[in-house]
């Protein structure tokens, strides 16, 4: 029987062949995949992106404070009565102070959203953290 082999053992052989084959052309699609999505901050270190998130984040708490602040004294109360020209001085104002108002929401929400950008970047690294995770899930996921 020396020249004999298994016919299970070349089964094996060649299953575990199909599955590496299979895994390595799923790891390479999903590669692909994952490298086609912008990801405008993979090329900072993680301790500049968590330095980024940490200052943004100052940022947009200072910028809210000061946004229901203004908020608060920017109500707009139009009186009615008066002369044309006053009735336009006031129409001009309340308009002024709505588009203040609202020039102070589009950057806390800029910056919320950079935030938010930031923070996702960092949950995309630690989900593949360690290396042999991220290989895993490329190669198991289809």
């Amino acid at each position: 029987m020396a020249g004999k082999s298994d016919p299970r053992v070349a089964q094996t052989v060649i299953l575990l062949l199909i599955l590496g084959v299979a895994g390595g052309w799923n790891y390479h699609r999903n590669a692909t995949i994952e490298n086609a999505v912008p990801r405008p901050y993979r090329g900072y270190s993680d301790q500049e992106l968590q330095q980024m998130i940490s200052a943004y984040q100052g940022e947009v708490e200072i910028q809210m404070a000061r946004y229901r602040k203004a908020g608060d004294a920017n109500k707009v109360v139009v009186q009615g009565g008066g002369l044309l020209e006053e009735r336009i001085d006031e129409f001009e104002r309340a308009q002024r102070a709505s588009r203040e108002r609202r020039d102070r929401a589009y950057k806390v929400t800029d910056n919320q959203i950079l935030v938010d950008q930031l923070a996702k970047e960092q949950m995309i690294r630690e989900r593949d953290r360690p290396v042999y995770k991220m290989i895993f899930r490329r190669v198991t996921t289809f």
